[in-house]
């Protein structure tokens, strides 16, 4: 066998910043269900963010969701953390 076996998820391979993953992450989400009521937006919002391992307060998370469910675009920078 190989020794280029895969033991971490490919996300986790790659050495990306926090706040690149979030953009990432919020990305997505915006382009996912982006529009739509704030609470959907942010119960899409939550799971991806615990599926990549990001924390963030409930404070940005409700921030967040909130401007994409009015299409908004965000940044890392409209961060509190």
């Amino acid at each position: 066998m190989s020794g280029n076996t895969q033991d971490e998820p490919a996300m986790a391979q790659h050495d990306t910043t926090d706040a690149a993953r979030l953009a990432g992450v919020v990305d997505q989400t915006r382009a996912d269900v982006g529009g739509k009521d704030a609470d959907a937006v942010e119960h899409v919002l939550r799971e991806r963010l615990a599926q990549t391992g990001i924390e963030l307060p409930d404070a940005d998370v409700h921030d967040i969701a909130g401007r994409l469910s009015r299409g908004e675009r965000w940044t890392p920078a409209q961060t509190s953390s």
